[in-house]
């Protein structure tokens, strides 16, 4: 490290340009000060005049290959790369106020294991002192490092199946409804069945009554034909607050056999309503109520169906009403 004698910053000896006042330091015959060891005495030396200095003008350099790091900064001028402490470029003197900082790599940023930050006049290490890791450490990190790319790699994949095969989606979708419903469910007040004293209905075709829509059997269905909008009232013997349905939809020994209810509208007795959807699957759903805090009776209009090949009725095996304890 040399001393440079226009400036009196510190900086190596083989470079063409001072890194924080950006002065030319080779001249025809001189030279910067070599650091000394001990203080030298100070004796009167007439300076030479200070030669002008020549005119710069921007030529075409080759760039040699070299290696940068993250964070250097590129001179705009002819290329080269400087570390992130200097003001000027040490191969031309152009300025780098403007300049481009080499990036980290996108996986290195998020994958990578960021630099311990210490504060003012601590050392790194365990008490101060840095350590070698050995052998063991260095696998340690090589075994991390597999570790975090497998991760990656196994997270992609997984968005790229999720996003193009659909029955994967399903059974996600599935999985997370069912742990959110455990989750949110500890949280819910206290549910409790309420049976219906009375179920009508507005038709009902032979051997599929009404009521078999609430007697606590799967291998019975409620059904009345499908050319016109049908409805099943449930009375009850006090005033209800209904809060979750569990609904079957369909003939439970023949699902396609008959159309399925896609959506019905709740018509409580006190005036206010809720649509209630429902996907086409022999399997139980629960489905939410909103709105019927004091009904002491509910209509449920099928409005919408998933329609059978061959079916002429429309049909329910089990609908199981819940209300707030």
């Amino acid at each position: 490290m040399v001393i440079y004698t226009e400036c009196g910053h510190q900086g190596p000896a083989d470079v063409e340009f001072c890194g924080e006042c950006g002065r030319y330091l080779k001249w025809d015959d001189e030279q910067p000060v070599a650091v000394r060891p001990h203080p030298v005495v100070q004796q009167q030396v007439v300076q030479p005049a200070e030669p002008v200095a020549p005119v710069r003008q921007p030529v075409q350099q080759t760039v040699e290959e070299e290696v940068l790091n993250p964070g250097d900064l590129i001179c705009g001028r002819c290329g080269k790369g400087n570390a992130p402490t200097r003001n000027f470029c040490s191969r031309c003197g152009a300025s780098l106020a403007e300049s481009v900082a080499v990036e980290t790599s996108w996986w290195r940023r998020v994958f990578g294991r960021k630099p311990k930050q210490h504060r003012a006049g601590e050392r790194p290490g365990k008490d101060g002192v840095r350590r070698r890791t050995g052998r063991a450490g260095s696998a340690r990190r090589t075994v991390g490092k597999v570790v975090r790319r497998a991760v990656a790699v196994a997270l992609v994949l997984s968005a790229l199946v999720y996003a193009l095969y659909q029955p994967f989606r399903g059974a996600i979708n599935t999985v997370a409804t069912g742990l959110w419903s455990q989750v949110t469910g500890v949280f819910e007040a206290k549910l409790n069945p309420v049976h219906p004293i009375k179920v009508t209905a507005t038709a009902q075709t032979t051997g599929h009554a009404a009521p078999l829509v609430s007697d606590n059997a799967k291998n019975t269905f409620w059904a009345a034909p499908a050319d016109r909008e049908q409805a099943l009232v449930f009375t009850f013997d006090h005033p209800a607050d209904l809060r979750k349905a569990i609904v079957y939809s369909g003939d439970a020994a023949n699902f396609q056999a008959e159309h399925r209810p896609q959506k019905l509208h709740l018509v409580f007795s006190t005036g206010k309503t809720y649509d209630m959807a429902l996907a086409d699957t022999p399997d139980a759903q629960e489905v939410p109520i909103e709105n019927s805090e004091g009904a002491t009776s509910v209509e449920l209009h099928v409005v919408g169906l998933h329609r059978s090949l061959n079916g002429t009725d429309v049909a329910i095996s089990e609908i199981e009403l819940f209300e707030a304890g």
